[in-house]
């Protein structure tokens, strides 16, 4: 036995076997080492694709001018993110994860590119907010990215997402039907838009508070009556049951750059000296609905695609209201004077004092 061969000794097959499967080992290896690689360049490519696609939806989002909604869901009246819990995200399981993406794509594809506004043309109300707009650039210019640019100054009535020019049509036909139910809301009389006070949403959003509770309930009532006939026509709508009117001038959301620039709030303070200016009044004139992406018009108003007006009556509210201000105290000291001449104490001393006159007017005659 001790000279035999090592080949014959005991185990020795065994030993073979497990020599010869060194190979099948080394591929096996291999093979995990190639797809560990693959998976790892697949992970590389859906980090860069949804940081590309993140990049996209902030440029769309700094196109976008301010949407309001408020009561079911705040954060949509006044563009602000929303956070998503991180520790909920972990728990999920992959498959939630991948459905959780799916729902995200489908909500950017929807994502609102049309508005109903109700825009803002009175001098006065410009030019005040221009110069807020002044005075908040020379404590901080880096806010001036956040600024509403001049000439885009509305009020949003709803949204909306028009995927093709059918549903633009579609739409353009369901604001032209508006009229007459507005007509018939209004009954003949003028909608005054009174705006005083200035206030914000989380410090994000800086706004011109509309104050007339009368008109902001009419202005609700348009705003429903215009959205059920869009919507009979099947188009989706959003803010519509939630509208609150508010003439936003500011919003950090245009400007995402500024939160790493420090800025992630606005500072009250910067505009404290308007916070109870009264701003003046607008009126109902017309409605337009409005592309949020396409070109804007060479006044910076946004491109509009159809529009509904009132009558003349509407145009001039602006100069009658002007007017009837001025004449009013007037008009209340007539009243008081005919007033004081119906009164027979007043009358009595008139006749007594036009008596006397006449008398001595007549003795000096006869002088």
């Amino acid at each position: 036995m001790e000279g035999a061969p090592l080949s014959v000794l005991p185990g020795s097959e065994r030993g073979g076997a497990l020599e010869g499967t060194t190979p099948r080992l080394q591929a096996a290896s291999e093979n995990e080492a190639t797809e560990r690689n693959q998976q790892k360049r697949k992970r590389n490519l859906k980090q860069k694709k949804e940081t590309s696609n993140k990049k996209q939806l902030a440029s769309v989002e700094s196109l976008l001018t301010e949407l309001p909604f408020a009561n079911a869901d705040i954060s949509c009246v006044f563009e602000t993110a929303k956070t998503v819990d991180k520790k909920l995200k972990k728990k999920r399981k992959p498959h939630q994860l991948e459905s959780d993406e799916d729902d995200n794509k489908s909500k950017k594809r929807k994502r609102a590119n049309y508005f109903v506004s109700l825009p803002i043309t009175n001098v006065k109300i410009l030019h005040d907010i221009q110069n807020i707009q002044s005075s908040v650039l020379k404590k901080d210019d880096r806010l001036s990215r956040a600024m509403i640019p001049k000439g885009s100054f509305h009020l949003t009535l709803f949204v909306m997402h028009l995927a093709s020019e059918e549903e633009v049509t579609l739409a353009t036909s369901a604001l032209l039907d508006s009229k007459k139910p507005i007509e018939e809301i209004l009954q003949g009389n003028v909608l005054v838009l009174s705006f005083c006070g200035i206030s914000d949403f989380k410090h994000e959003v800086a706004y011109v508070n509309m104050t007339n509770d009368t008109s902001t309930a009419v202005l609700k009532q348009i705003t429903e009556a215009t959205g059920k006939i869009f919507m009979e026509k099947g188009i989706s709508l959003s803010g519509c049951k939630d509208f609150e009117p508010h003439l936003t001038f500011m919003k950090l959301s245009r400007a995402p750059k500024l939160r790493k620039e420090g800025i992630k709030k606005i500072d009250v303070s910067l505009y404290e000296d308007f916070h109870d200016h009264c701003f003046g009044e607008d009126a109902l004139m017309r409605l337009d609905l409005c592309s949020m992406l396409k070109k804007k018009q060479p006044s910076g108003y946004y491109h509009t695609e159809a529009s509904i007006f009132f009558s003349q009556k509407y145009r001039n509210t602006i100069t009658d209201i002007a007017f009837q201000k001025e004449l009013k105290p007037l008009l209340d000291k007539v009243k008081d004077i005919k007033k004081m001449l119906a009164l027979p104490e007043t009358r009595a001393k008139i006749y007594k004092e036009l008596y006397d006159h006449r008398k001595q007017a007549a003795a000096g005659h006869t002088d």
